[in-house]
């Protein structure tokens, strides 16, 4: 009987994947656990690795495809096996999308979405993808100006994207005196970020507190931590993060329907800029480590992250975020809150500032913290609370400890 290898679920906001580069290939042996194929989710490409052991017969999606999750991408058979094509009928039209609308689904299995005629040859047919055509006819694109990356092999989108750069490009060489702009299109990640914060500002009523930190003991500890090794300033406010939601639990929490879920670890995840986008990277159980395991994780994390190679679990479990823009020499800024996390903590930079000290007016580096939280869930006095309690951590790093 033949087996199916699904595209699995591994994030909780993972909703479909595009199939990047296949491992195996029909007639190949397939072994349970075995990593068969690579797909790029919203954050990271990710290794996909066989549920079941067989031989494999067919492939159901073709690099640049996007396929929603559970959705078979791959036919198994027993060494021996034959496979009907009545049964692939069938099993195509089981394998079609839930919520796709009638005219996707007939689209995808009709003959039509994987052949069609070129325009000006009625003879000459092109195997073409169902989402590599509807991505070709969003950007008017004619089929005629299509060839797949490898003769013989069907379009697919990723074909469609090199057609349209090419034509971008060369729209760009003739602008000469003119220049009308040129669309670019969001990639996977841009558009998940974007869906993300607009959900995030529609869904949470958002406000934001602001404080000033003296760095002046912040600043001397961290030179003796760096004697033994490498630490950045976010494993230092990871950690004041922590230790100050230790002293209030019930903010340590994520919303969920109905209610929100409050946890014991603290997890606390810190925004890395990388050459594909935003990513959050998390430090797991951070009020249990001590500084300078929190930062070999980090460093650890932040070279996955801007490799590509960051797992699902590696940017899962968050109860609060760390965006720290202080290196770019921003002041303040307001965070918008990473769901369905609580509270973000938008760092600035430091800078020599005057300060009052028994008195007297004198200079410290300080820096300051704007926090963002969910209204719907904390109350200000709550949220203001937890702010100085970070404050005073920083302040004297010495409480963290205690």
């Amino acid at each position: 009987m033949p087996k199916y290898l699904v595209l699995p679920k591994i994030g909780m906001n993972m909703e479909e994947a595009m199939i990047d580069e296949w491992l195996v290939q029909p007639g190949d042996k397939v072994e349970k656990e075995q990593m068969v194929v690579r797909a790029e989710t919203d954050k990271a490409i990710q290794d996909i690795f066989a549920t079941e052991s067989g031989i494999v017969y067919k492939l159901l999606a073709e690099p640049g495809d996007l396929v929603p999750c559970q959705q078979r991408i791959a036919i198994l058979l027993d060494e021996g096996e034959e496979y009907s094509e009545d049964a692939e009928t069938q099993m195509a039209q089981e394998s079609e999308p839930q919520d796709g609308t009638a005219e996707e689904s007939q689209a995808a299995q009709s003959p039509s979405a994987a052949e069609t005629e070129l325009a000006g040859e009625p003879a000459a047919r092109v195997k073409i993808s169902p989402l590599a055509r509807k991505t070709a006819a969003e950007h008017q694109i004619g089929l005629d100006e299509l060839e797949p990356c490898e003769p013989g092999k069907r379009i697919v989108k990723n074909d469609v994207l090199r057609a349209l750069q090419e034509k971008q490009q060369q729209s760009a060489a003739v602008m000469q005196t003119s220049d009308d702009g040129v669309h670019t299109d969001f990639n996977r990640m841009r558009q998940v970020i974007a869906k993300r914060m607009v959900q995030s500002v529609t869904e949470k009523p958002r406000v934001s507190l602001v404080t000033t930190v003296d760095c002046t003991q912040l600043i001397a500890w961290r030179t003796e931590l760096k004697k033994q090794q490498k630490v950045t300033y976010n494993e230092l406010l990871a950690r004041a993060c922590a230790s100050a939601l230790r002293r209030y639990p019930e903010m340590n929490c994520v919303t969920e329907p109905g209610g929100v879920r409050v946890y014991q670890k603290i997890n606390v995840g810190v925004a890395v800029d990388t050459p594909n986008g935003l990513l959050v990277p998390v430090l797991k159980d951070v009020g249990s480590k001590g500084i300078l395991q929190l930062a070999d994780e980090f460093a650890s994390l932040v070279e996955k992250a801007k490799g590509g190679s960051l797992a699902p679990d590696d940017m899962s479990g968050g109860t609060i975020t760390i965006s720290n823009l202080g290196m770019f020499g921003i002041e303040s800024f307001d965070p918008i809150v990473n769901a369905p996390q609580c509270l973000i903590l938008g760092v600035g930079c430091m800078k020599p500032t005057p300060v009052v000290v028994d008195g007297e007016i004198t200079v410290r580096t300080c820096m300051r913290l704007s926090m963002s939280f969910d209204h719907a869930v904390f109350d200000g006095a709550g949220a203001a609370k937890l702010l100085d309690q970070i404050r005073q951590m920083l302040e004297y790093p010495a409480m963290m400890l205690a």
